[in-house]
């Protein structure tokens, strides 16, 4: 009898300690989650989260980062750094171009011949003149130079160190489409030549059709027959003033098809076919894998060219100084001699 009140009572205490037991790991357990303690929990120094905490994380260290993109933007303009220059470093893959106050990013296409310029080569003087030290690149001074320069004296332009000019030969009208010369064209070529200076020309296109582009081209040969002509004949492919100019209209396929077909009648001629343009040509109205076989003359006012694709000459300002020219001239760079 004793030993069965005995083996009762143990039964009893036995109980009353798993309950207790139980308790207290449940009470644990609502403690370690309840209160973070499991974010004390390591395996080799990895730290547990939650995939909600794991997401109020992310976010965290995005806004972070956004923030601290912010602050630099501010930072940088109130430095002095342009819009344009801050954006071209946040989006090295695309050709950033304006147009009437929005911005366009064009894919940069890497399978075509690119600009392997060093920007931090270019050098600009007190004059205003740009160099660009590398010695194992060939770089020439040069001017481009139309009617509105007046009377020039070659003499004086030479001796400023201008190695070439590419002079303008004429344009087609954006209204009417007459083809007409430029008034100091045989002038121009006949007084640079004389002084050694090589000579190209350009010619401001309108045409519609392939058929319009090839006869600007022959425009051009018949005007180029009395001179030697060194450097390249440019197609100056750019916006017109005037909104109802005849180009406006035209597909980027279409206005590409005018630049080839101009392009190989001038070479066919046996001379060096060149285009002339800006970024907002070279980026979103030509069709660049097309004209692969030409060489580009960019237009950019600026310390350093941004384009991402190979060029053959920079103008880099349309209000440079050159002793024998009264008032302002187009200053270039060209990166190859095609003497």
């Amino acid at each position: 009898m004793n030993s069965r009140k005995q083996t009762k009572m143990l039964l009893q205490i036995i109980i009353i300690l798993a309950s207790v037991l139980i308790i207290l790991i449940l009470v644990g357990s609502f403690m370690f989650f309840r209160f973070n303690m499991w974010k004390a929990w390591t395996n080799r120094g990895t730290r547990f989260y939650t995939p909600a905490q794991i997401t109020s994380i992310k976010e965290t260290a995005r806004q972070n980062g956004e923030d601290a993109k912010v602050d630099e933007i501010k930072q940088r303009l109130e430095g002095g750094t342009g819009i344009n220059a801050i954006l071209r470093q946040f989006y090295p893959d695309d050709y950033i171009y304006t147009v009437d106050g929005r911005y366009y990013f064009s894919p940069i296409n890497k399978n075509l011949k690119l600009n392997n310029l060093d920007n931090q080569k270019f050098v600009k003087d007190d004059n205003g003149e740009i160099t660009y030290n590398d010695s194992s690149i060939t770089t020439l001074k040069g001017i481009d130079v139309s009617q509105y320069q007046g009377n020039i004296d070659f003499s004086k332009v030479k001796n400023s160190g201008v190695e070439y000019a590419i002079i303008r030969c004429g344009y087609r009208g954006y209204g009417s489409g007459t083809l007409t010369q430029d008034t100091k064209f045989d002038t121009n070529a006949r007084n640079a030549l004389a002084n050694d200076v090589s000579i190209g020309a350009y010619f401001y296109t309108q045409a519609l059709t392939k058929e319009e582009a090839e006869e600007e081209a022959d425009f051009v040969i018949n005007c180029l027959k009395p001179y030697h002509v060194d450097y390249p004949v440019c197609l100056d492919v750019e916006t017109a003033p005037e909104d109802a100019a005849r180009q406006n209209s035209l597909s980027n396929s279409e206005l590409t098809d005018v630049v080839v077909a101009f392009c190989e009648r001038i070479k066919a001629a046996g001379y060096t076919p060149m285009i002339y343009s800006n970024s907002r040509y070279f980026a979103g109205r030509l069709e660049m894998e097309r004209l692969e076989d030409y060489d580009k003359w960019y237009a950019m006012y600026a310390d350093t060219p941004y384009i991402p694709y190979e060029i053959a000459m920079w103008q880099y300002t349309s209000s440079g100084s050159i002793d024998g020219i009264n008032g302002n001239v187009d200053m270039n760079i060209s990166f190859k001699s095609w003497k």
